[in-house]
């Protein structure tokens, strides 16, 4: 009976935890579909905001009109709506109103607002008095650093390891510390200064900052040292680099770019200012500066491996003269070596960082190609059933759970499935043996940085590039993951040649998106069907050879296990067009964490003095009267006794041969 009872308790926990995780696919999964893809240009906006009779102004990345919604209200007077260009995603900073191009439209295109618009309306007016309510909590429970002593900034500044000066309390006079000092709040400002949000940071784990606020639509930014506000700005990755500018007394605009990430809706903020210099990884930056208007870009190359404004200060390097220095983002489409003279001394003495991102989970595949870069092409391929899906997860989570943005476009597989074991591998256990911590795994996934395609099956080739390109705009998307290219196509009906040229196509158009969007692509991909016992190649990727000749990196899973009694199972880099290194890597797969993670052998070698210890202890008399010293000039007796009759011996032996000589 007792174990009736405990089996029906974990049947019904069972099923419990498995509607979580189904509302957790469905509601928390980061997707991305047809819907989300705007059917706008900026012709149609101009067109459309001036037929209505709003001025448009042209910004460098959206434009200004007025506001149809507070424009009327005597309070907010003249108000701005900033739409942007690619998008139509509207923000307006006085009444906190923001949303999709479509609603815009509505807005727009009638005289009187629709009730389902005034829901809309209604629902952000009253998030904007609840995080007011949540900030003004924040005002009164903590303390303006700019009200404490310098004995006291000096504390919180060591125990946030922060660079410290004498101005350090004004430079951060806007941020609010805890009563216990462990906790700082900076607030995010809008375009009017107007503060919407605030980024939460914890000591001891500055790593793992939270933002909150309105749709994450403001930056935290320093005043601008002797210069006019939309004069010049400078973004950083964090906020030590804007502790040493200001410092350094670096004229202009500091503004802190958490992780380098720069959502669309954050582009208002930054509309005014006419020149902004980027001080940062150049591959994150790049695609900063692709947002922002690479005409008004300027970038701070790396100085002997420094690549960061506080590595640079470190180095007792003049800040002020770097900035001054600093080229612009964007070449010319006809270039000399001269104008790449820069990039590529800063190539050579940031060897680490241009090799890329490094696998915590796969070191060997890291000895071979160095590490995952921006702008390369990898194909995956390998015989049915050997665990390409599975392999390729892993190995982008691993990615991911370093900041690398990821898109994955799931074809063959659901993405129920997939965020699936890409859960399990992040937890490390089998879940359906550990129910009462799914949520705790959850809730820790959610925060990775991992979109997901919301298609299936059989795709245009033109909907999956412009999805690929919204989401790269959107989320700063760094790496794109095509599980499988022919799932994709849905080869089946068509002729040999439509299928080879069907295929060229993708390949061409990933190729081309990768090397001009400075993003990685990874697509997987079948071989053609060949005998179990061959090895697979190169030119066993099925289709013609564009693949392998436009991929960088070619990565094959073999086999062995079903063909060779002491078979294996490896992954083999058959090519590397960074260095050129090629090899295998071992693959052992754990079932319970669905992981090809790299186990970490502890081998134990003996002690050479305890074996013989160990051997002589055995073998010991127990004689309590037996004396060694004894048994030692014995020894010694015995062997000058061997030596010299050995010696005897030899000579007798010599005196016998030359007597019969």
């Amino acid at each position: 009976m007792l174990q009736s009872v405990k089996a029906y308790r974990f049947f019904i926990l069972k099923a419990h935890v498995k509607l979580c995780f189904c509302n957790f696919i469905k509601h928390e999964i980061h997707s991305v579909g047809l819907n989300d893809i705007p059917k706008i240009t900026v012709t149609d906006i101009r067109k459309l905001l001036r037929q209505k009779g709003f001025a448009v102004q042209d910004g460098y990345t959206s434009f200004i009109t007025k506001c149809a919604i507070c424009s009327g209200d005597e309070k907010n007077g003249d108000s701005k709506v900033y739409v942007n260009k690619r998008t139509g995603y509207f923000v307006c900073p006085k009444c906190d109103i923001h949303g999709d191009w479509n609603i815009l439209e509505r807005l727009v295109k009638r005289a009187k607002i629709e009730a389902t618009i005034k829901d809309y309306i209604e629902k952000m007016h009253q998030n904007a008095c609840q995080f007011q309510k949540d900030w003004q909590n924040i005002l009164d429970n903590t303390t303006s650093m700019s009200k404490l002593n310098e004995k006291e900034v000096l504390d919180i500044f060591r125990l946030f390891e922060y660079p410290y000066h004498h101005e350090a309390n004004k430079v951060l006079s806007d941020a609010r510390i805890s009563t216990d000092h462990t906790t700082l709040y900076f607030p995010l400002k809008n375009a009017i200064e107007k503060v919407i949000g605030y980024r939460k940071l914890q000591a001891g784990r500055e790593e793992e900052s939270e933002s909150h606020g309105m749709h994450s639509a403001g930056l935290f930014w320093c005043k601008a040292h002797k210069v006019s506000h939309n004069a010049q700005a400078i973004l950083v990755p964090s906020i030590q680099d804007v502790l040493h500018l200001a410092a350094h007394k670096i004229p202009g605009s500091l503004v802190w770019l958490n992780n380098c990430n720069l959502p669309p809706v954050v582009l208002p903020t930054l509309e005014g200012y006419q020149k902004l210099c980027l001080w940062g990884d150049w591959d994150n930056m790049c695609t900063v500066a692709e947002k922002l208007g690479e005409e008004r870009c300027r970038f701070v190359r790396p100085t002997d491996g420094l690549v960061t404004a506080s590595e640079t200060a470190a180095a007792n390097l003049s800040l002020k003269t770097l900035v001054s220095e600093a080229k612009p983002a964007a070449h010319r489409s006809i270039t000399t070596f001269s104008a790449l003279r820069d990039d590529v001394y800063a190539e050579l003495t940031n060897i680490d960082k241009v090799r890329g991102v490094k696998w915590r989970r796969f070191p060997a595949l890291t000895r071979l190609l160095g590490g995952h870069r921006r702008g390369e092409l990898t194909i995956l391929t390998g015989p049915t059933g050997c665990g390409k899906t599975t392999l390729c997860a892993e190995m982008s989570l691993d990615l991911a759970q370093q900041g690398v943005n990821t898109l994955w476009g799931s074809f063959e597989i659901r993405n129920s499935r997939l965020a699936r074991t890409m859960l399990q591998q992040f937890a490390g256990v089998p879940l359906e043996q550990n129910l009462q911590d799914f949520h705790k795994y959850a809730d820790d996934f959610e925060k990775l940085p991992i979109y997901y395609l919301a298609f299936h099956g059989q795709q245009p080739i033109k909907v999956v590039m412009e999805a690929v390109e919204h989401a790269r705009y959107m989320h700063d998307i760094a790496h794109v993951v095509v599980d499988n290219v022919q799932f994709m196509l849905g080869l089946g009906e068509e002729r040999e040649g439509d299928r080879y040229q069907r295929q060229d196509t993708v390949v061409a158009a990933f190729r081309t998106f990768a090397t001009a969007r400075h993003c990685h692509v990874t697509l997987v991909m079948h071989p053609r069907k060949e005998r179990e016992s061959e090895d697979l190649s190169t030119s066993s990727i099925f289709g013609s050879a564009k693949a392998s000749q436009e991929a960088d990196n070619v990565l094959i899973i073999q086999d062995k296990r079903l063909t060779a009694v002491r078979g294996k199972k490896y992954l083999q880099v058959a090519k590397n067009r960074y260095s050129g290194d090629l090899g295998i890597v071992p693959l052992d797969f754990e079932k319970d964490s669905l992981s090809y993670q790299s186990k970490k052998k502890n081998k134990t070698k003996e002690d050479p003095d305890k074996l013989l210890d160990q051997y002589f202890e055995a073998y010991s008399i127990n004689d309590q009267n037996y004396d060694i010293s004894e048994t030692k000039k014995s020894n010694e007796t015995n062997k000058s006794q061997n030596t010299k009759q050995s010696t005897s011996t030899y000579l007798s032996d010599i005196l016998s041969l030359n007597r019969t000589s």
